[in-house]
């Protein structure tokens, strides 16, 4: 068994103990007495939240889409010189192309290959052409485009065909959420006409400065994530989560351990992270919590059982970033860091003295 010297846990103790002196500790509770407003909030992983059934598919490279520029080389059939003819038409927003000649023929939607048979079939039904071929080529795409910043797997900008997409569209085509995510997602909008409020009023929300808005995806549900409309030129920022760490000190050492994202830990669990307390938890048992209530200058300490966390859950308390857990001394404990504070001084002294 490993014992640490006595100074390391005089200097552990001597910083909790500034701050009891300093008045950051006035209020002292065990865990079973802890008012829910000084309980920590549990942490959600945003990155289990699976949007795919509520976003659009993502359409097929060869579908022709409205704002397409396409090219269409239709040979009459005739066999005569001028029977080819070359055109270069747009597919408009009501997904119809004027195809000279012939009209309008609706395409969007159709693969090239359907495209072409349906300008084959309306040239005919419009005795336009009896044996008429056509080639169709896809000359040029309209792109919008979105840029997703933080907790996504895939950052950057999202391009698409559509006029908009929703946000869940947004979510799903940036490769989901990670671990990381805090819950917060920041949209700006890089157009100052567009009605930002108006598109957010189905869900909870917060506005900010210009064109920003903000909302919680722990109170927004799936369905209204799939009503809110990000037009094209939006930033969607997917806000990280801050630095969680736990400061563990006292009868364990002296060390920072820091929360894996997405993950809640508890007291027994930041102790095993810590490397575990120097004795047994029938020598050493008293924990204490020193926690800074978020948005004030206060903190409360909380009281805790290593025995007690072990035998019951509830006693088990869930932790907060920034908690400083102090392992606490005793005599006993104490009486063993001097003994083996003396033997390490001992056992120097005989190495020292052994020619």
């Amino acid at each position: 068994m490993s014992l640490r010297h006595p100074s390391h846990i005089f200097s552990a103790q001597l910083l909790l103990l500034s701050l009891i002196l300093s008045g950051c500790a006035r209020n002292t509770f065990t865990v079973g007495s802890l008012p829910s407003q000084y309980a920590a909030s549990p942490v959600s992983n945003f990155s289990k939240l699976d949007l795919t059934a509520y976003a659009k598919p993502t359409t097929a490279a060869d579908q022709i889409r409205s704002g397409d520029r396409i090219k269409l080389t239709v040979d009459s059939g005739s066999g005569e010189e001028d029977a080819i003819d070359e055109w270069t038409v747009a597919v408009d927003d009501n997904g119809e192309a004027a195809v000279p000649t012939i009209g309008r023929i609706q395409l969007a939607g159709l693969s090239q290959t359907q495209a072409e048979q349906s300008i084959i079939d309306q040239s005919i039904q419009r005795d336009v052409y009896l044996t008429p071929a056509v080639d169709l080529q896809i000359d040029e795409r309209r792109e919008n485009s979105i840029v997703v910043a933080g907790a996504v797997e895939s950052p950057g900008a999202v391009t698409f065909p559509e006029s908009s997409l929703t946000l869940a569209d947004v979510i799903v085509r940036a490769g989901g959420l990670t671990p990381a995510a805090s819950g917060l997602v920041s949209i700006n909008s890089a157009s100052s006409n567009w009605d930002a409020g108006d598109q957010l009023t189905p869900v909870s929300t917060e506005q900010s400065n210009g064109n920003a808005r903000r909302l919680n995806l722990s109170t927004t549900s799936a369905a209204e994530l799939s009503a809110i409309t990000i037009p094209p030129g939006a930033l969607v920022n997917v806000e990280l989560t801050g630095d969680r760490s736990i400061h563990v000190i006292g009868v364990i050492g002296d060390r920072a351990v820091k929360i894996p994202a997405g993950t809640n830990v508890r007291l027994l669990d930041a102790l095993s992270m810590a490397g575990g307390p120097t004795y047994s938890h029938w020598i050493t048992d008293r924990i204490d919590i020193i926690r800074r209530v978020p948005g004030k200058e206060e903190t409360v300490r909380i009281r805790a059982s290593i025995r007690k966390a072990k035998k019951d859950d509830s006693q088990n308390l869930l932790l907060a970033a920034n908690d400083i857990v102090s392992v606490e001394e005793n005599a006993f404990s104490f009486v063993l860091s001097a003994l083996g504070g003396l033997a390490g001084v001992t056992n120097a002294a005989r190495a020292a003295a052994v020619p």
